[in-house]
């Protein structure tokens, strides 16, 4: 990878780390070499000191800047990147994301054809460390961070980027405020929902979000998650995190609310099944997914609307 840059970049590309130094090596590797008008940024979110050291290594190996955070947070890591990045645009890669070969020139090319564009981010691919289990419930295969439809216009058409491989215009984002400190990953905390929350309010502003097929990626599926407590889990705080955004973006949450505490309570007697059980996998999923949403309309939501930008 080249040395970093003197002047402006054209594009900068956001690695934000916690705990992961092998996979974040593996990412600038794959990235290497970078044109002279792209920079790529490591920022570290509070990892472990031997995990930061390895992080810290990787980023001079491959001539990337480097940031440290001292606590875990995925959006206030991806705000740090924000604020120090130099380029036009913005790209964020997870830090187990591997790009393919011609990412940076694709994305590159994209962000050329369309000077009203606001924000793009193309296919995830799964890379498993084990098979995927047959008892997961195939419409929940997106949980895992995987977009991985038939490669056609009608099937990417109305896709949403996820934040393992998305762009901005950097003047918009900054605009936006970056990212809501209220959701994004904090350490084991499953709380999300924070790229969604920044596409929604471009939308709402009538900016351009487009969906880039040929910007792959892939994605390191770990095998400790393929396992029903944490599909369970994993709903429940996708529950929290819709329910915070919607509060977030001014959207009434309380007759979905409603229509929740019913799930919740007909699915009841599914909690005394044992956690590391299969059975009625999809049905748990569901009434994990209306408790969560319950407490981030009734509870958790009000803790932490004020983090919001």
């Amino acid at each position: 990878m080249r040395h970093e840059a003197a002047g402006p970049a054209r594009l900068s590309i956001a690695i934000c780390s916690h705990n992961r130094g092998r996979q974040t090596e593996r990412c600038l590797a794959a990235l290497a070499p970078l044109p002279e008008t792209v920079e790529a940024i490591v920022i570290d979110s509070g990892s472990a000191p031997d995990q930061a050291e390895t992080i810290r290594a990787a980023a001079t190996q491959h001539g990337a800047r480097h940031l440290r955070l001292p606590t875990p947070g995925l959006s206030e890591a991806r705000n740090a990147a924000l604020a120090s990045a130099r380029g036009d645009w913005i790209a964020y890669l997870d830090d187990d994301a591997t790009p393919w070969p011609d990412w940076c020139a694709v994305l590159l090319r994209t962000i050329a054809a369309d000077p009203d564009l606001a924000a793009t981010g193309g296919l995830i691919l799964p890379q498993w460390q084990a098979q995927l289990p047959g008892w997961w419930p195939p419409a929940l295969r997106a949980v895992l961070t995987i977009i991985d439809p038939p490669c056609t216009d009608e099937s990417t058409a109305g896709l949403d980027p996820y934040g393992a491989n998305i762009a901005f215009r950097r003047e918009v984002l900054t605009r936006l405020g970056g990212f809501p400190t209220c959701l994004g990953r904090r350490g084991r905390l499953m709380i999300s929902n924070e790229e969604t929350y920044v596409l929604r309010r471009l939308r709402q502003s009538g900016l351009s979000v487009r969906f880039t097929p040929d910007l792959v990626v892939y994605h390191e599926i770990d095998r400790a998650r393929l396992n029903p407590v944490w599909l369970v889990g994993r709903q429940y705080w996708s529950g929290v995190s819709e329910a915070v955004m919607l509060g977030a973006l001014g959207e009434k949450r309380l007759h979905r609310a409603a229509r929740f505490l019913l799930h919740a309570l007909l699915l009841a007697p599914l909690g005394l099944l044992p956690a590391g059980s299969t059975a009625q996998i999809g049905l748990r999923c569901k009434a994990a997914y209306a408790r969560g949403f319950l407490r981030g309309t009734l509870g958790e939501g009000r803790a932490i609307d004020t983090a919001l930008p």
